[in-house]
């Protein structure tokens, strides 16, 4: 499953989103790559790296407008996962739990992927996604191989679902680009545990 939304938020939500990805992007600088990843259950003390004021923020994305959408999707879920790509690249790659992976080496996967643009102002920068069936919840091995992509441009206040398991990539890209990731889970994955709230 692939599905686009375009015009999702009003103009403020949109800068408050915006905002977000200013102030994660300084934090990236300050913290280790598993800190960076936020979790906030569906019961339970949120855990991450973000003010209050930043995790409300993300409260009213979440709440108001992306679990009404992503509900039929993922009905059954512990919580969320979220952060933000500020100006970075990546290569290709299947979302999961990054920390799972180190250990074991296998693919433990979120229910529902989704990316939003708060911002674009880029040449390039698509989101790739290969053509090629999702590999299964708990896979071990290689990346699947593909012949062909499906590429979606980053367009500013733009919502991308995706069903788990999808190979996927950002093109490269000259200027800025910032996307809210957030991946809906049926149980906490181990990355989170690295996030914690600020001093």
């Amino acid at each position: 499953m692939l599905h686009v939304i375009d015009n999702l938020l009003p103009a403020s939500a949109l800068q408050d989103l915006r905002d977000l990805c200013d102030i994660h992007g300084r934090l990236k600088e300050e913290h280790d790559g598993d800190a960076q990843f936020s979790w906030r259950p569906e019961t339970g003390s949120p855990r991450s790296i973000h003010a209050a004021a930043q995790q409300a923020v993300v409260d009213h994305y979440l709440d108001e407008v992306l679990l009404p959408l992503a509900t039929p999707f993922a009905p059954q879920r512990a919580g969320v996962e979220w952060w933000c790509n500020t100006n970075n690249d990546l290569d290709w790659h299947i979302d999961k739990d990054e920390l799972e992976g180190r250990r074991s080496g296998r693919f433990l996967l979120p229910l529902l992927s989704t990316v939003f643009y708060p911002h674009v102002s880029c040449a390039g920068g698509e989101l790739l996604v290969a053509d090629s069936p999702p590999i299964e919840n708990g896979y071990q091995g290689p990346l699947p191989t593909f012949r062909s992509v499906i590429s979606i441009p980053p367009v500013v206040n733009r919502l991308v679902l995706f069903s788990p398991g999808i190979l996927h990539r950002i093109n490269p890209f000259e200027g800025e680009r910032y996307s809210v990731a957030v991946n809906i889970w049926e149980q906490a994955p181990l990355t989170t545990t690295a996030a914690e709230p600020p001093a």
